[in-house]
């Protein structure tokens, strides 16, 4: 012996189905939850978002998110309320990216207010739709980059629904939505 200490390196493996690493603790089911197809640089992969609601104890109403920027929350929120009719203006509301991301991707404007829609309404959004879309002001489901390859994604995942703003090509399996109140009543 030299006194030379040798250490094993741990072996780094890749994760060649990131979306599936993602879902596969899912509970489905239970309203509150969606699974919607995000970005990250120029690979799509699909993450769960979910959400509570609860009556507010106190006089302000509290908005907490993980992985949501808090702003963008509240802009939803008040987007859901005035185009959707869901009022939530005196409800606590709690919105979880589940896996730890912190969504910049815009088109997971969508996941968030099904989410929360599907928890208000008690009802919970079938296990085989994937959402995603940039919300407007207005109410409309905008377009957003990469979409043929978030369709591709959701449909080698198995969704059988994938709702997203319009988009020229036709793919199967695909429902295009303009707006807010129009997925709403479609998927509940």
């Amino acid at each position: 012996m030299t006194g030379v200490q040798t250490c094993a390196l741990p072996i780094l493996k890749s994760v060649v189905d990131v979306s599936k690493q993602f879902l596969k603790e899912r509970k489905t089911g239970v309203p509150g939850s969606v699974v919607c197809v995000a970005m990250e640089g120029t690979r799509p992969f699909l993450i769960e978002i979910q959400a509570i609601v609860d009556r507010t104890q106190f006089g302000n109403p509290r908005r907490t998110s993980v992985g949501v920027d808090l702003a963008r929350l509240s802009m939803l929120l008040a987007v859901l309320g005035k185009r959707a009719k869901i009022n939530i203006y005196d409800k606590d509301v709690y919105v979880n990216v589940v896996g730890g991301f912190k969504l910049k991707d815009r088109s997971t404007d969508l996941g968030v207010v099904m989410a929360i829609s599907s928890v208000v309404l008690d009802k919970p959004i079938s296990p085989e739709v994937a959402v995603f879309g940039e919300l407007g002001l207005l109410g409309e489901i905008r377009r957003v980059k990469s979409m043929d390859k978030r369709i591709m994604e959701a449909k080698k995942m198995g969704f059988e629904k994938v709702y997203g703003p319009s988009i020229e090509k036709k793919y199967e399996s695909f429902w295009q939505v303009d707006n807010i109140g129009n997925i709403i009543a479609e998927i509940f």
